[in-house]
């Protein structure tokens, strides 16, 4: 499915998120419609593995293009297919460097169904979008990142189904890009509303795990935002938090620094290659980063799983993990925090309020010697990172 995705409109919607660039284009398959603005469009749809198959019409009223029921399918596998019911493009126009631009581009009833997964997508809707050329996206040079752009971006009434049984509705995503430098984002907004998992679109295995764990279904909601400075060098992630009302809240902060033009370009040409991505971090740095979780029934659930498969009760689990807590974190050969970790660990176990995790050294510490550390003298990084572990302390 993962790769079906990538070959429809389904891949525009993901792209468009994740302003990552698209697979590389081959000459349009489809009937030109004679309007400039929905033959761009429809040849950015277009990959090597997908093309549009079909659209019903395309009408044309003032600054607005409608076109009706596009139909996409992978080239030589008709089971993998992709509908749009309807298509807007408002204010539209190619620009003299060939890119689409759009002051809006909406699409309703989305859906795209393959033998191992689908997605359905009640609307979709983006402003200020701008869509790179072909020639941009089948660049491979390792060196150009040209992905669209837009301001705000809402995906309404979401379905996600896998081959193994699963289904996951979100009730909206929301993400909008504040700042450019560039062709690069350079501040972004996200949220994500009514991710809902419910025992009875999980298949047999996931279904136990939430039954086990009390729930017939779990509401989650995600939010984060964060700022690159070109200039600074500098990365912020600022309250990216996940969160369930019957569950508790995850969230994590970092800022790092290091972060410049040239990483963030060849990383990005870096899909693939993990080795590349991480020579390319060498040189990244650590200056803070906090993960902290608020406990809301879940830990106790978790800890209640665990003592009815051993057995026991929760109040002697706890006793048998407290116990063994020294022994476990004394392959850290570090004293001082290992009696951090073990207080902090004991304390959240016995009640189970937050537990945070802070990274703030003195000055920022470059990747390069934090792996360094980590194979010469592991047992000094907690002072070379100035890691604190605090259970249960004040938001």
């Amino acid at each position: 499915m993962k790769d079906f995705f990538r070959s429809t409109a389904c891949r525009l919607v993901f792209v468009l998120c994740a302003s990552a660039p698209f697979a590389p284009l081959p000459a349009a398959a489809f009937t030109p419609t004679g309007n400039e603005v929905a033959d761009a469009f429809m040849a950015v749809l277009e990959t090597d593995d997908g093309i549009v198959d079909s659209y019903g019409s395309v009408s044309e009223g003032g600054e607005t293009v409608i076109i009706k029921d596009l139909h996409l399918k992978r080239k030589d596998d008709d089971t993998k297919s992709a509908t749009i019911a309807t298509t807007t493009l408002r204010d539209g126009m190619v620009q003299s460097n060939g890119r689409l631009k759009l002051g809006s581009l909406s699409l309703s009833d989305l859906s795209a169904k393959a033998d191992d997964g689908g997605l359905d997508i009640g609307s979709f809707n983006a402003t200020n979008v701008v869509l790179p050329t072909p020639e941009e996206l089948n660049a491979n040079d390792g060196d150009t990142v040209v992905g669209p752009s837009y301001d705000t971006l809402e995906v309404l009434d979401a379905a996600v189904s896998d081959g193994d049984g699963n289904k996951f509705e979100i009730g909206r995503l929301f993400t909008a890009i504040d700042e450019m430098d560039g062709d690069l984002p350079t501040a972004f907004r996200f949220a994500i509303d009514d991710l809902k998992i419910e025992a009875s679109n999980l298949d047999g295995e996931a279904q136990k795990t939430l039954s086990d764990l009390g729930y017939e279904k779990l509401t989650l909601s995600a939010e984060g935002q964060g700022r690159w400075d070109p200039e600074k060098e500098t990365l912020e992630v600022k309250n990216l938090k996940l969160s369930g009302a019957e569950a508790g809240s995850f969230a994590l902060n970092l800022s790092l620094g290091g972060v410049s033009r040239d990483v963030i370009t060849k990383l990005s040409a870096t899909e693939g290659d993990p080795e590349s991505a991480m020579g390319l971090v060498q040189g990244i740095s650590i200056q803070n980063i906090s993960i902290r979780l608020d406990n809301s029934s879940l830990v106790e659930r978790v800890l209640d799983m665990q003592a009815r498969e051993a057995g026991m009760d929760r109040a002697t689990l706890v006793q048998q993990l407290s116990a063994g807590l020294p022994m476990m974190v004394s392959i850290l050969q570090n004293p001082s925090f290992q009696e951090k970790v073990v207080t902090a660990a004991t304390t959240f176990l016995n009640d189970p309020v937050s537990l945070e995790v802070t990274v703030a050294p003195a000055n920022p510490v470059p990747f390069a010697q934090i792996m360094g550390q980590a194979m010469m003298a592991p047992q000094t990084l907690p002072e070379v990172l100035a890691v604190d572990v605090i259970a249960n302390s004040a938001n």
